[in-house]
């Protein structure tokens, strides 16, 4: 075999070795979120980049929705009735939902605390501006929270995703219902007492966005061409 034909043959398979491994399916992922503290707020707007097909140059083959989310509060709990002793837990409920290109994510999540026993009042007498949420009569329940967790995945169609340069995608969160409250056991039931104070209440929706894509194949075959166009020249 003579060294020229050598050269154009390995200049050819070196071409289209390389078009070969750009064609391997790659992928890019795109991740936003928000968050809410009462859900009395307006509904958010979560802009992630749509896939840019790069004038035609780029083919999407699939896109991957995943949608999470996390809530928590700091809840204290003070029994201000001076006849009464109680049994209370601290409660989160989180619901939400969002929508966005061929998907539809719901979340409805409630965390309880371990009920605990309070005495009777020890001298704050249910003046609100005396909170109290040490024991005897109060406590603290620290952080009650939970997450992140997936609530839903989704493949929607890659045409949805899909724009001739760059552009977004959006997904509307809505806060349905935010829940920091206490749950009395009874007996001894609720006291005619009490107050209840809340810090750092929250709700975070995070989506996740990932596109599997691969180059054009016409793309694929001017590499190769090149390629062998490279090899002549030798």
């Amino acid at each position: 075999m003579s060294p020229r034909l050598l050269t154009r043959m390995s200049g050819a398979a070196l071409a289209f070795a390389a078009a070969a491994g750009i064609a391997r399916a790659d992928s890019v992922m795109y991740m936003g979120s928000v968050s809410f503290t009462s859900d009395l707020e307006a509904s958010q707007n979560i802009n992630l980049p749509s896939f840019d097909t790069m004038g035609g140059t780029l083919t999407l083959l699939s896109v991957l929705v995943e949608t999470e989310h996390s809530g928590s509060v700091h809840p204290r709990a003070d029994n201000d009735d001076p006849f009464q002793g109680a049994t209370v837990r601290a409660r989160v409920v989180r619901q939400w939902s969002s929508t966005g290109p061929g998907v539809f994510a719901f979340g409805n999540t409630t965390i309880n605390s371990p009920f605990v026993d309070l005495l009777a009042d020890d001298g704050d007498g249910g003046n609100n501006d005396n909170f109290d949420a040490t024991a005897p009569d109060g406590v603290d329940f620290g952080v009650l929270g939970y997450g992140p967790v997936l609530a839903n995945s989704t493949n929607p169609a890659p045409v949805l995703y899909a724009t001739p340069g760059p552009n977004t995608v959006s997904f509307l969160v809505d806060p349905i219902l935010m829940v920091n409250d206490l749950q009395w056991e009874d007996p001894p039931g609720t006291p005619d007492a009490w107050q209840l104070e809340v810090e750092t209440p929250i709700l975070t929706v995070k989506v996740k966005v990932t596109y599997e894509y691969i180059p054009e194949p016409a793309s694929l075959a001017l590499l190769a061409i090149g390629g062998l166009l490279i090899a002549r020249r030798r």
